[in-house]
């Protein structure tokens, strides 16, 4: 069997080197983001600028907020340097995470199955609830005498034995969907935000202000005077999951966070930060 000419020879080579070049340049592109933040030593975080105390604008030293905590540990763990983006709206994460203009998304974000498809949710590194701030005048009265009542009101669906009551709630939300189904019958005005639909409750508009427990319970650190008139409903009536959005379908780079993630489990880590941010006020100024 003849061999090859030469000319056949080169153009097989050159056919080889060309396709070579171009398998490396598709993998390269295609490949685990987390491939692209090793090799340029740095990682780029999108954090909530509207949502203390995950991210703290000019905030108390040492207290930057909960998400950059996480950051600058996970930054840590990778042995890069971190920059942090703020940004506001799930949209603008999707789409910058997509772009590559921020590698991960660190913004107090909940789940849900619309937001899955463009993005590839870690698991849980914080758990949330549907939560409430209720108008103590709008609960029964406390018994009299030596009468104990077997009657506390620690979540939101205790407050369905109560008459009369109405929420405010931001709209097209997770605690929004909630009440839709648990209090249909009941008075609910949606707001185009937290602020506004707290001011609902604080002008007694409404009986009850909703948003997830972290949220309450920050909202507690900064206003302590709010128990006066209100009491918190935290405990849990169903699941609420906090977890980094990250690049679709990178299996490579999720589970290496998730492993992150389950060892500051482990060790106490993440409960620490939780109970410097949500159970005690020093961050606030």
């Amino acid at each position: 069997m003849k061999r090859p000419g030469k000319a056949i020879r080169v153009l097989l080579f050159t056919l080889f080197i060309t396709l070579s070049t171009t398998l490396a340049a598709q993998s390269k592109f295609y490949g685990s983001r987390l491939d692209q933040i090793l090799t340029k030593k740095e990682i780029t975080v999108g954090v909530n600028r509207v949502y203390e105390p995950f991210y703290i604008q000019d905030p108390v030293e040492g207290y930057p907020g909960f998400d950059v905590e996480l950051a600058k540990l996970y930054a840590d763990y990778l042995g890069v340097a971190l920059k942090i983006k703020p940004l506001k709206t799930f949209r603008q994460f999707s789409d910058e995470i997509a772009a590559g203009t921020i590698d991960i998304a660190l913004a107090g974000m909940s789940t849900d199955l619309t937001r899955g498809k463009t993005v590839t949710f870690s698991d849980p590194y914080l758990l949330a609830t549907p939560a409430g701030l209720v108008f103590k005048k709008a609960l029964p009265p406390e018994p009299e005498g030596n009468i104990v009542t077997t009657r506390s009101f620690k979540s939101l669906d205790d407050l369905s034995v109560v008459n009369g009551i109405s929420f405010a709630v931001r709209s097209n939300t997770t605690n929004h969907n909630y009440l839709l189904k648990k209090f249909g019958k009941n008075k609910i005005y949606s707001y185009l935000s937290d602020s506004v639909a707290m001011d609902a409750l604080l002008k007694n508009d409404v009986t009850c202000y909703v948003a997830d427990s972290l949220f309450i319970l920050a909202m507690l650190q900064k206003q302590p005077s709010l128990r006066a008139r209100y009491t918190p409903l935290i405990n849990p009536v169903m699941e609420d999951y906090i977890s980094a959005a990250m690049p679709l379908n990178d299996l490579i780079f999720v589970d290496n966070f998730n492993f992150f993630v389950k060892e500051l489990k482990r060790t106490g880590v993440i409960e620490g930060i939780r109970t410097k941010y949500f159970l005690g006020k020093d961050w606030v100024k």
